[in-house]
């Protein structure tokens, strides 16, 4: 065979080794302990995988699941359950009918539920055709707590009470599958397994009721502070002169846990200001309970501030620049200057929002009311005019109505979830008030009383595994061959969210490529770096990284072993076939060294006495 043909037949490629081992990529990792049962699987890729058979199987029943899939990762949001032991492994199927190779088995734990778990969960008027599929995230507060259940009341996640977050009560589930909540006096940004992603500073031991987290990655959130202050005229009269009063601060952290914004009520509300209900039943005891807030969320659009506080029945929207204070709605008998003209007759209301639309959604517990009804209204303003109106409302009935917490969550399909607080209730209606799914939660005979809920597709946005193309050789010996100096890699999105991935290409720790791309929903997508006009040095260590732009801890990383412009055969790459690389690759396969994937001419995965016969006709081919 001569050189020039052999050249043309085999071409110049460069060889682009991946060094990972296949269990290095393995999720979940091996003799893992979850406290949820939708699992994401990922694995390795198998060099010349046309597709993979993914077996998992349940070792208490002996119950088994196959798929096949193109990919090297699975979402499973079913066939797991509680208290099971599970083992799964991989095989890959090639399109040449080689023997499949199948990865070792790999085994993880689901824990059982905790016996404080409550005992009757019922689920009824589940209208499956007009109501939003999904996990519903709460808050089991009375049992100091947090979970998801499945819209037929089955556990699909908790947060043990127990664990490093304690206590830990649910408030938000993030884009990045993180959950933020708090325990006593903390919050808490933590994964599913409970791991604690962010905490308050200790030295701020007063948070209650509410933090949220932002776009920005900053943490919003509502710690108590006490000032010595008049006592009002409503005062026993056994008191004296000054009492402790109770108001609140609204911060804001970075993720180093910095205050960067803060907000105290003594600064911005006049004392006079105040429910004249909760001065009478002050003992002296503690702090009189001047405003007792319970939520606070920044807007993006309107760079605001809006919060909450229950025994003033008010709603403040606060500048966030210059903190000035916009406006204040509610309850008039306890302000001093009036902003809407319309009395809108909510009390003590929790957990506002705002919608995509600019409206106020929230739950007005109506205590103190006649009668006492508790009600989700979304509330229309304009600041301009001074108006207000409330645009919808859900009523709840007698039975259902709550003194103290709830909340009102606006779902994507346009119907609302209902929270109703002390009642162990909650619903998701329609815009036309039909109920289409209603929980109830009782443990011991009493209702579970609950903050918050939110209704998610699954427990895992981001899901996601990485391919390269023309991705060959064997396990021991895999590489890429880059069409036309490309180098291709797919995200393959297996779950709901969405957004930008950013990548970085590094020779040696060194960037030298990177860029972003956008990846939709349940859809591949495909990114291209141009290596033509890399300097690749024999040797250097090639890495690909890949991260969602929102979750950076969950970046994926591809070693390389570089070998630039290499021919087969060419051992020392000097760009000629000699007796050198006769010595070389006679030496390598002496020290069955296999690193230099440019000594397997025969591509079978090995280096041998094949490889040495077939690179010394090649070179006397050539003579």
């Amino acid at each position: 065979m001569e050189l020039n043909s052999y050249m043309s037949y085999m071409k110049k490629i460069m060889l682009l080794v991946i060094c990972t081992s296949l269990g290095a990529e393995m999720l979940p990792e091996n003799g893992a302990e979850l406290n949820y049962t939708q699992v994401f699987f990922r694995w390795s890729q198998i060099p010349n995988a046309e597709s993979y058979q993914f077996t998992l199987q349940n070792m208490e029943t002996g119950e088994e699941l196959e798929l096949n899939v193109l990919e090297n990762s699975v979402l499973r949001t079913d066939f797991m359950d509680w208290s099971s032991t599970y083992t799964w492994f991989i095989c890959a199927l090639f399109t040449d009918g080689e023997t499949p190779f199948c990865s070792e088995i790999y085994s993880f734990d689901i824990n059982p539920l905790p016996d404080y778990f409550p005992d009757s969960i019922n689920v009824s008027n589940y209208d499956e055709s007009l109501s939003q599929d999904g996990v519903t995230v709460m808050d089991f507060e009375s049992l100091d707590f947090s979970g998801g259940l499945d819209k037929n009341g089955n556990p699909i996640w908790i947060v043990e009470r127990e664990g490093l977050a304690q206590d830990f009560k649910f408030t938000q589930f993030l884009e990045n599958g993180n959950v933020v909540g708090f325990g006593p006096g903390v919050g808490y940004e933590i994964d599913l397994d409970g791991n604690i992603i962010f905490a308050t500073p200790p030295t701020l031991n007063s948070l209650h009721h509410h933090i949220t987290k932002t776009s920005n990655n900053t943490y919003f959130l509502i710690s108590a502070t006490v000032e010595d202050q008049y006592c009002p005229e409503e005062c026993n009269d056994m008191l004296p002169d000054e009492i402790p009063w109770q108001g609140d601060i609204f911060r804001e952290f970075d993720q180093d846990g910095n205050e960067i914004w803060s907000w105290n009520t003594f600064d911005y509300y006049d004392l006079t200001e105040y429910n004249p209900y909760y001065v009478e039943i002050y003992t002296g005891d503690l702090e009189m309970d001047w405003t007792h807030s319970n939520s606070v969320v920044f807007d993006e659009n309107s760079a605001s501030v809006f919060v909450s506080l229950r025994n003033l029945s008010r709603i403040t929207k606060i500048d966030y620049d210059s903190k000035d204070l916009i406006w204040n709605m509610g309850q008039t008998d306890f302000m001093n200057e009036i902003y809407f003209e319309e009395d809108l007759n909510f009390s003590q209301q929790h957990s506002v929002q705002v919608l995509d639309n600019g409206n106020l959604l929230f739950f007005d517990n109506h205590r103190y009311l006649n009668p006492e009804l508790s009600r989700c209204i979304e509330v229309e303003y304009d600041e301009a005019n001074h108006s207000a109106s409330i645009v919808w409302e859900h009523e709840l009935p007698t039975e259902l109505f709550s003194g103290s917490r709830g909340e009102c969550d606006r779902l994507d399909n346009g119907n609302t979830l209902i929270t109703a607080g002390r009642t162990g209730n909650t619903l998701e209606v329609t815009s036309d008030n039909e109920v289409v799914w209603h929980l109830e939660v009782e443990n011991s005979g009493f209702d579970v009383t609950m903050y918050r809920s939110e209704r998610i597709p699954n427990l895992h946005p981001i899901a996601y595994s990485v391919t390269l193309a023309n991705f060959t050789g064997s396990i021991e010996n895999s590489y890429v061959e880059p069409t036309d100096d490309i180098l291709e890699a797919t995200i393959h999105n297996n779950s709901w969210g969405e957004g930008w991935f950013n990548y970085t290409l590094l020779i040696n720790d060194v960037e030298i490529a990177s860029d972003n791309i956008f990846v939709n929903s349940f859809e591949n997508s495909t990114l291209n770096i141009d290596l033509s006009t890399i300097d690749i040095n024999s040797g250097s260590i090639m890495t690909l990284e890949i991260y969602p732009e929102n979750a950076v801890e969950k970046v994926q990383s591809i070693d390389f072993s570089v070998y630039s412009s290499n021919l087969l055969g060419d051992l020392n790459n000097d760009g000629t076939l000699n007796i050198l690389d006769i010595v070389i690759l006679a030496n390598l396969i002496l020290a069955d060294d296999s690193s230099n994937p440019a000594g397997d001419l025969n591509n079978d995965g090995s280096q041998n006495i094949l490889d040495i016969v077939l690179l010394i006709n090649i070179i006397l081919d050539g003579l």
